[in-house]
């Protein structure tokens, strides 16, 4: 049984509080779950801020996690913007996937799709971690360049992140035509499992945990609440129990 938690952190983003306030909500839900593998979105460097990426903060922070960031994004002024792994294992090979970007649409963040392939004590897992755009264009192009990814990878996977797509998009049901299943529609699907806050609380659907050749044996969302001002982050995230089919 592998524990799987995706997440968006929002990055240095402070609509829900600094991120000194944000990170003890992150770490103390990280703590109490010790999922074994951390796949999480919107993670930066920001060397006016820290030294360290995001994710390697966390992981420092929490001890007996590793962390590997990967930037989609470098800023003129040498800020990254990246997707990031932590792993209580040994750290994967991670391979980055860079995804397309139009000219001329609102969404102007180059993007990049993660597989990481951790060695299980039941075999290996290949681990795609996504942070897709909200433009509909793009998003389409987004899931054809994630397919042709995700084509290569044979065995168990899970595909997992930060979509912007709610579940009725038909971009998705591309994932499914191509023997992929969201875990919160098979185990949850009488359940909203809002991840995104628009307002004040979580409200619709965008983050997900998609597997192939394995059986997702419990997800819930984490995160959804904050603590009077402070939030985690503008994302809830997701903790899956996943094993073998």
């Amino acid at each position: 049984m592998t524990t799987l938690l995706t997440l968006n952190i929002q990055s240095y983003a402070d609509k829900h509080g600094d991120w000194v306030d944000r990170r003890p909500l992150i770490e103390r839900a990280i703590a109490e779950a010790q999922p074994d593998i951390v796949a999480l979105q919107a993670v930066s460097l920001d060397s006016a801020r820290h030294p360290d990426d995001q994710a390697t903060q966390l992981a420092y922070s929490l001890g007996g996690y590793r962390a590997v960031f990967v930037p989609a994004t470098t800023h003129g002024d040498g800020r990254q913007d990246g997707l990031a792994f932590l792993s209580r294992g040994p750290l994967p090979d991670v391979q980055p996937f860079a995804l397309s970007l139009r000219d001329g649409l609102e969404d102007t963040a180059q993007r990049v799709m993660l597989c990481a392939r951790f060695d299980l004590p039941d075999g290996p897992l290949d681990v795609f971690n996504a942070h897709f755009s909200w433009v509909a264009e793009q998003q389409g192009d987004n899931v054809t360049e994630a397919l042709w990814a995700l084509s290569a990878s044979s065995g168990a996977a899970a595909l997992v992140g930060d979509f912007n797509m709610q579940p009725d998009n038909p971009h998705l049901v591309r994932l499914r035509e191509a023997g992929w299943t969201d875990a919160w529609a098979g185990l949850r699907g009488q359940e909203d499992g809002f991840t995104f806050v628009e307002r004040q609380e979580p409200s619709i659907r965008i983050d997900y945990v998609w597997t192939r050749g394995l059986a997702a044996r419990d997800i819930h969302v984490v995160l959804a609440e904050g603590e009077g001002t402070r939030r985690a982050s503008d994302h809830a995230g997701l903790l899956a129990r996943l094993e073998r089919a």
